[in-house]
């Protein structure tokens, strides 16, 4: 029996094709690990990077202060790290922030597309180590590295609010890695 050239490439394709889709997949082990390394309250000791979430005044929410351990990837993938749902938009499902920890709900903000400033969104804010300040991010959390020592904070921007009225209402805290 001889196998033909042609069968040969197509199956080693689907192999190498199903491998990479498992590598890219994280086990269950990889995401309990990465909600082990994290913890309430914001990193004081320069250990890892402090995810600030910010609900709004309306949300009736307190605000998440969370430390990720030992971690150095983007903003993006901070949330995971820290434990947080987020989602993007149908549009934009991993470079637009439209959903974080069920907030806004599905009812208020189906995110299919980009929110409207009547419907609100989210403000993006980061502090890099040594400042006690928040800054408007001007590159999205999926293209930022977060440093070691730095803060993401999130702020919701409500209706009539503007970006400068919305940085978190609590302070960064960052602290240079040793």
């Amino acid at each position: 029996m001889r196998i033909s050239l042609r069968m040969v490439l197509t199956a080693l394709i689907a192999l190498v094709a199903v491998g990479s889709l498992i590598s890219i997949i994280p086990s269950e082990s990889q995401k309990t690990e990465q909600v082990e390394n994290a913890s309430r309250g914001q990193c004081e000791n320069g250990d890892g990077v402090s995810l600030v979430i910010d609900f709004g005044t309306s949300s009736n929410r307190e605000i998440a202060e969370l430390c990720a351990s030992d971690f150095d990837s983007t903003g993006w993938e901070l949330f995971a790290a820290a434990g947080v749902k987020v989602e993007g938009t149908s549009e934009y499902p991993t470079g637009f922030v439209c959903r974080v920890d069920n907030w806004p709900t599905a009812e208020d903000q189906p995110c299919t597309k980009t929110p409207t400033a009547a419907q609100g969104s989210w403000a993006y804010f980061v502090a890099e180590p040594g400042s006690s300040a928040w800054q408007y991010s001007g590159q999205g959390a999926a293209m930022r590295v977060a440093s070691c020592g730095a803060a993401d904070g999130w702020r919701f921007v409500e209706a009539g609010e503007t970006i400068a009225q919305t940085a978190p209402r609590v302070l960064p805290v960052t602290k240079s890695c040793s």
